[in-house]
C-alpha cells in the first residue's frame, strides 16, 4: 500500500483535496516510527505514549493545511508530539503528580524459530535489553536527541524541536553516545565475567 514513489507532499495535498486514502498512506508510513519514539521517550513517565500518539495525529490532521514542506514530515510529527508531551508533564506537575519510575515489566520477547540456534537468540535478546536499558538510562534531553537521530531527523530540526542551538544538540548527541558506549561496555564486561 505504501508507495515510496508518492512523496509526503503529494499525499498531504491529496488528503486536503478530499482523498482520505492519502492520509491513510501517510499514517501507515509514519505510525511505527512515531510510536516507537514516544514509547522510548516516555518510558517510566506518568504520561501515556498511547494518549500522546493519538493526540499527535489529531493535532497533525488539524494542522495539515499549515504544514510547510521545508522539513521532514516525521520531524514535524515529532515536534507536535514533543510539545504535547511537555504540556502533559506540566499538567502532571501542576496537579502534584510525580513521575513513576521505570517499570520492571519486560516487553514480550520473540520466541526463537525451531531451526535457529537458541543461544544466539538469547544473546541477541540480552543485547537488545541492554541497548534498551542504556537508552532508558539517558536523561530525557539526551534520549530524545538519540531517538530522533536514530529516525534520521536532521540535527537542525532537532534543535528547533528542543528549542536550543544546534551546538547544544550536537553536544547532547555526543554525551548520549558516550553514555551508551559506557553502559554497553559495562554490560559486555559483566557478560564476560558471567561465563
Amino acid at each position: 500500500m505504501d508507495d515510496k514513489r508518492i512523496n509526503d507532499e503529494m499525499l498531504i495535498k491529496g488528503y486536503l483535496a478530499g482523498n482520505p486514502e492519502d492520509f491513510n498512506t501517510l499514517y501507515e508510513r509514519y505510525k511505527r516510527q512515531l510510536y516507537a519514539y514516544l514509547n522510548k521517550m516516555l518510558a517510566g513517565s506518568a504520561v501515556s505514549p498511547d494518549d500522546i500518539f493519538q493526540q499527535t495525529w489529531i493535532k497533525a490532521v488539524d494542522n495539515l493545511p499549515k504544514y510547510e514542506h521545508k522539513q521532514m514530515f516525521l520531524a514535524w510529527l515529532i515536534r507536535i508530539a514533543h510539545n504535547i508531551a511537555v504540556d502533559g508533564f506540566r499538567r502532571n506537575a501542576r496537579a502534584g503528580e510525580t513521575e513513576i519510575s521505570l517499570d520492571e515489566e519486560e516487553s514480550p520477547h520473540e520466541i526463537a524459530a525451531p531451526a535457529s540456534e537458541p543461544w544466539r537468540e538469547l544473546h541477541r535478546e540480552e543485547l537488545s535489553k541492554a541497548i534498551d536499558a542504556a537508552i532508558d538510562s539517558l536523561s530525557p534531553e539526551l534520549r530524545e536527541v538519540f531517538l530522533m537521530r536514530r529516525d534520521d531527523v536532521p540535527f537542525k530540526e532537532i534543535a528547533e524541536i528542543q528549542k536550543c542551538s544546534i551546538n547544544t544538540v550536537l553536544a547532547r548527541m555526543q554525551y548520549a553516545l558516550k553514555n551508551m558506549r559506557k553502559a554497553l561496555k559495562d554490560w559486555s564486561e559483566k557478560q564476560g565475567g558471567a561465563k
